[in-house]
């Protein structure tokens, strides 16, 4: 409890000076405010946007002075968490502006813009008959013939001549000062911070794609017909997505067809998620002939374990706690494993101190093993264990993806912390899927990263069908 009170002491901190980082190029770019702020304003401010944060935190994740799982709630909630995510991309954007701004070249490029108004100038003048008289002298007279009648201008010998006469009509040539620069970059920052949240926005909270995939395995062989999984990870119930918003996902898992309904970890958020109103809701989901399973996420760890596990088993779910089922598919056989999450090396999850003992219970009798795990880290190991299928989330696919013209799952920050972010994944003949997810974690947005559900037609091998792992 100490070390996350310190934890998130440092982050607000961090988020504050953002904020008064932002706040300060916006009043110096955009309001051409350019005079310092005192310590006797700037103290003050700051600890205003402490209160003010504080105050907010309180309403959108504690919940209060608002109703419980309310409409209202979800919007204050989604607003201030879009803020923050608005602070992110106008502090790197701010960053990004103000290097431009003092790199040498373009300091070069606007002197040589400068040099090339006036050399053109220059050449207008002399095409006028304009002669410098005593070019000895720093400043010196230079006469200027032809119609209308001579002017006397004063020219700089060190530069190229220039005279100042409107009857000679020589037009002035703008070029971008870096003050203008940093105004016209403050106002598209702003902009673009705008746009971007409201795009995250409306695809965040689009309905769930449905993700189908074939696909065969030979211990499958002899099987009366396909077996259909369906797999849905990550709700976050509690922080973005509330019960009218899970009433649907489930009424959607509903309408598809299948054999079974796995759902790879963190239904609940936070230890103040309201648990009980999901249960219901959760009891909602039809039951299928091999079954509905679901595994222990981090996040259904920090919403408390036992809260967490007594609603699953009320709502008629199947806990997979580092246990295997196997179910007879007429000759084949279909092993279903799942285990909980590491809870350690909570950013990269590379580690699975319980790997070992739970692969060693791993059946030995002859059918494909389909391994439910909420970290995709543990794919390696599952690999060289013989686990042919792993279904995973917790990554979210980053929520923000790049799209980089090269591999179909493009760049996004959750490459920083996983070596695997979402779609295929192979290793020799073992593959897993690293389901999106349907919720959302931090910032309320998803960019060029749909929410999913994803749907595993399982079959023997066959001439006719051939494995589609593209949805």
């Amino acid at each position: 409890m100490q070390r996350a009170f310190v934890f998130f002491s440092i982050l607000g901190s961090f988020l504050i000076l953002l904020q008064w980082y932002v706040f300060s190029s916006i009043r110096e770019h955009l309001f051409s405010r350019t005079k310092p702020i005192s310590r006797k304003v700037a103290y003050p401010v700051l600890g205003l946007l402490g209160i003010l944060n504080v105050l907010a935190v309180q309403v959108a994740v504690g919940g209060a002075w608002l109703p419980a799982d309310s409409e209202s709630l979800k919007i204050a909630t989604v607003l201030f968490f879009s803020y923050l995510g608005s602070i992110l991309l106008l502090s790197l954007w701010f960053a990004v502006l103000g290097m431009i701004s003092r790199l040498p070249r373009l300091k070069k490029a606007f002197s040589a813009a400068a040099a090339s108004v006036r050399s053109s100038a220059g050449s207008v003048a002399s095409e006028k008959g304009c002669v410098v008289s005593s070019p000895s002298k720093p400043s010196s007279q230079l006469i200027c013939s032809g119609s209308p009648p001579p002017v006397a201008c004063e020219c700089d010998v060190h530069h190229s001549p220039v005279c100042e006469s409107e009857s000679m009509n020589i037009p002035s040539i703008p070029f971008l000062t870096r003050r203008s620069f940093l105004k016209r970059g403050a106002i598209a920052g702003v902009g673009f911070a705008a746009g971007t949240g409201t795009y995250g926005l409306v695809e965040a909270y689009r309905p769930p794609l449905v993700e189908e995939f074939l696909l065969s395995h030979p211990d499958l062989e002899g099987m009366e017909r396909p077996v259909t999984i369906i797999q849905v990870t990550d709700f976050h119930f509690g922080l973005f997505l509330r019960t009218e918003d899970l009433d649907d996902l489930v009424s959607r898992i509903n309408s598809i067809p299948g054999d079974a309904v796995a759902i790879t970890g963190d239904v609940f958020h936070s230890p103040i998620s309201p648990v009980e109103p999901a249960t219901p809701i959760l009891k909602k989901l039809r039951p299928r002939s091999i079954g509905n399973f679901v595994v222990m996420g981090n996040h259904d760890f920090y919403a408390g374990e036992w809260r967490s596990i007594e609603s699953f088993r009320k709502s008629g779910l199947t806990v997979l706690r580092n246990r295997w089922l196997t179910f007879d598919l007429g000759p084949a056989k279909l092993h279903v494993g799942g285990m909980d999450d590491p809870m350690v090396n909570w950013a990269w999850g590379k580690e699975f101190p319980n790997f070992r003992s739970f692969a060693a219970m791993a059946p030995t009798t002859p059918g494909m093993k389909v391994l439910l795990s909420h970290r995709p880290g543990v794919f390696p190991m599952a690999a060289a264990a013989g686990m042919d299928l792993v279904l995973s989330g917790h990554i979210h696919g980053g929520q923000i993806i790049l799209p980089t013209g090269g591999p179909r799952r493009g760049l996004s920050l959750a490459r920083v912390a996983s070596e695997f972010t979402n779609g295929w994944y192979e290793i020799g003949r073992n593959r897993m899927y690293l389901n999106r997810g349907v919720g959302l974690t931090f910032i309320p947005w998803r960019i060029n990263c749909p929410p999913e559900i994803a749907v595993f037609h399982l079959h023997p091998p066959s001439g006719r069908k051939r494995d589609r792992m593209t949805g």
